[in-house]
Formats: structure tokens, C-alpha cells, sequence
């Protein structure tokens, strides 16, 4: 399996920033904000993301959008582009989201309604996934983790936002932190962006568990 190679770069370029004494950090940051959006009848009918992506790799992949434009090509036009590429190649990774029910393992449904932008110097990737086939109700025991889970790229629910639950009142998402062993974070530090990781879901021991809870 090949890494995609905005995250090839990515890992590449924060490798070699880091100083040698440095070493156990993410390979990247990325903001997260969650919506969760019910129905009127009551069952879970999508999740609504938004990454913000750090300001190192917005800059490099902004560069990489901009290098070939010609006069009849706007920014624009080039971040449209981009949200469908980048969406694409994160359907293969189950957009780093990871769905479960109670003790079920849920089929992540494919995203839609991609959208990339540019604000205070930071790219903002947002994207939808429908999740009315799973019969999602209020009551129901639902829990979410957005993780890379080859590379230690530290995603979390942004400090300053909550997740929003929208048209289903007396609900509201706790968000546990990970515990992840000491020596696994210098193992994950020291990964080059080529290697195969032999812990499986690497990323996941390092995502927070998100949880709905209602009244």
C-alpha cells in the first residue's frame, strides 16, 4: 500500500524540521470539529467534519496548488480540485474515521460534499458522511475516532469548539482522552515516512474516543 503523497511530503518535510533531541511529536496536526446532524424521526443521519489542517503543511501544499496555475486558473478553482483529490485518497483509510455501535465495528458510507479553503493561513478540509443506513438512534450506544492509523499525526477536537448535535436536544459528545504507552510514542516518533508499521491501527492508540450521550 502506498502512502499518498500529500502525506509522503508532509511527513518528510516535519521529519526533517524536528531536532534530534525532539523526537517524540506527531508528524503533523490536524484541528478537528465535529457536527453530528439528526433527523426529525430521531436516528442519526450524518457526521459533518471539518480539519484544520497545521500551518507548515498548509503552506506546503498550498505551494504545490499554485506552482502550475496558469492566468485562467484561480485559487479557487485549484482548492475545489483538491478537496475531491484528497477525498479520494482518504476513502481508502475510511477517512480516518473509524464508527462503532455498542461493541459492533460500523462501515464507514463514502464522504460527500468536499470542500477545501484557505483561512488565517490554514486549510480547511470539510466533508460529510451520511450515516442514516445504520440506524443510529439517540438512545444507542455511539462512539467515533478520527486517526491516521499508519502515522502518529495528532488529531484532536479543537479546545476552542464543541461538537455540535443538531436537531436533537439533551444530547451532547464526551471526549476521552488516549493513554498511549511512553515507549510507543518514541517508537511512532521515529517512523520514516516509507516504513510499515507492524502495530496494527497504529494511530488509534493515539485518538481520542469520542461519545454520544443523551438524556
Amino acid at each position: 500500500m502506498h502512502l499518498r503523497p500529500w502525506l509522503m511530503r508532509l511527513t518528510l518535510v516535519l521529519g526533517l524540521l524536528l531536532p534530534a533531541g525532539a523526537l517524540a511529536h506527531p508528524h503533523a496536526w490536524i484541528d478537528l470539529r465535529m457536527g453530528l446532524v439528526f433527523d426529525d424521526a430521531g436516528n442519526l443521519a450524518s457526521m459533518e467534519q471539518s480539519w484544520r489542517i497545521d500551518p507548515t503543511y498548509s503552506h506546503m501544499l498550498l505551494e504545490d496548488l499554485t506552482r502550475d496555475l496558469d492566468g485562467a486558473t484561480g485559487i479557487d478553482a485549484a482548492l475545489e480540485h483538491a478537496a475531491e483529490r484528497m477525498l479520494g485518497n482518504l476513502a481508502a483509510y475510511d477517512y480516518f474515521t473509524e464508527l462503532n455501535l455498542g461493541d459492533e465495528r460500523l462501515d464507514v458510507p463514502q464522504a460527500r460534499n468536499a470542500r477545501l479553503t484557505l483561512e488565517d493561513r490554514r486549510l480547511h478540509l470539510r466533508f460529510e458522511l451520511p450515516l442514516d443506513e445504520h440506524d443510529i438512534t439517540a438512545g444507542d450506544a455511539f462512539t467515533y475516532r478520527v486517526f491516521d492509523p499508519e502515522y502518529w499525526i495528532e488529531i484532536r477536537h479543537d479546545p476552542d469548539d464543541i461538537v455540535f448535535v443538531e436537531n436533537r436536544p439533551g444530547c451532547e459528545v464526551a471526549v476521552t482522552e488516549p493513554r498511549p504507552d511512553p515507549q510507543l510514542i518514541r517508537y511512532a516518533a521515529t517512523l520514516e515516512r516509507s516504513d510499515r508499521s507492524p502495530v496494527n491501527d497504529l494511530g488509534r492508540h493515539f485518538a481520542e474516543t469520542a461519545t454520544l450521550e443523551c438524556d
